[in-house]
C-alpha cells in the first residue's frame, strides 16, 4: 500500500497485512511498513518496464496509442519514495519496537541470521558484506543489530552531515542507496563504526529482549 504525493511514493505502516495478526501496535506498524515497501518495490517502474503498446503505431491508431501511452506512464509508481517505518515520534525519540518489527520483517521473519546467510540474501556480489552489522562479533546478525542499519538509513536520508538528531522515522532513496554503499567491503570500518554508534545510542540490544513479533 502506498500513495503518490507530489511525484513521490509515500509508504508507511499505518495499514497492512498484519493489522489483525500482530497485537503490539508498534511492531505491527514496522512489519506493515516493510511489507508495504516491498509491494512498492515489486511494482513495474518507468526505468525497467516495457510499454506494452505498439512500438511503431500506424497512422490509424496513433491517437489511441498516444492516449494509452500517457495513461500507462501516469499509472506507473514514481522512482522517488519516502518510506515511514515507525509512527511519528517527538523529535529525538524513536519507537524501538517499530524499528525491531521492521528489522524482523526485513530479515524474513526471524530474529537472527548468520552473516554468511544474510550475505547470500542481500549482498550483490563478493565485494559486499553485512559483516559490519555484526556488532558483537558472534558471527550472527540479530534484529537489534539489523535495526541499527535501518536507523542509519534514516539518518543518511537527510541533507547535510549525518546526525542522529535528524532521525525521524523516514527513509528515502538517498538513505537507501547510502546504506547499500556501506555494505561494500572497502567501507567496512566506517560502516561498523556508524552502526555501533547507532546501536549503542539507542540501546537496541536491551530493547530486543522485550520484542515479540506477534
Amino acid at each position: 500500500m502506498f500513495e503518490v504525493n507530489n511525484g513521490i511514493a509515500k509508504i508507511d505502516g499505518s495499514k497492512g497485512m498484519y493489522d489483525e495478526k500482530v497485537a503490539n501496535p508498534s511492531v505491527r506498524y514496522g512489519r506493515n511498513a516493510v511489507e508495504n515497501f516491498y509491494t512498492y518495490m515489486e511494482q513495474p517502474l518507468i526505468s525497467d518496464t516495457v510499454n506494452p503498446a505498439p512500438i511503431i503505431p500506424t497512422e490509424e491508431n496513433l491517437d489511441n496509442f498516444i492516449k494509452n501511452n500517457d495513461a500507462y506512464l501516469k499509472a506507473l509508481p514514481p522512482l522517488e519514495f519516502e518510506y515511514r517505518y515507525m509512527p511519528n515520534m517527538p523529535k529525538g525519540q524513536i519507537d524501538k519496537m517499530a524499528v525491531l518489527g521492521a528489522a524482523y520483517e526485513e530479515m524474513g521473519g526471524t530474529k537472527e541470521l548468520d552473516v554468511i546467510e544474510l550475505d547470500a540474501k542481500t549482498a550483490p556480489d563478493s565485494s559486499f558484506t553485512t559483516k559490519p552489522l555484526d556488532i558483537n562479533n558472534d558471527g550472527k546478525i540479530d534484529i537489534a543489530e539489523y535495526g541499527a542499519s535501518i536507523l542509519a538509513a534514516d539518518m543518511l536520508s537527510k541533507p547535510g552531515k549525518p546526525n542522529l538528531a535528524n532521525i525521524d522515522g523516514t527513509i528515502n532513496n538517498k538513505g537507501f542507496d547510502a546504506v547499500l554503499a556501506y555494505t561494500q567491503k572497502s567501507k567496512a570500518a566506517a560502516a561498523a563504526a556508524l552502526y555501533s554508534k547507532v546501536y549503542n545510542t539507542y540501546n537496541l540490544g536491551e530493547a530486543q529482549k522485550e520484542f515479540k513479533p506477534e
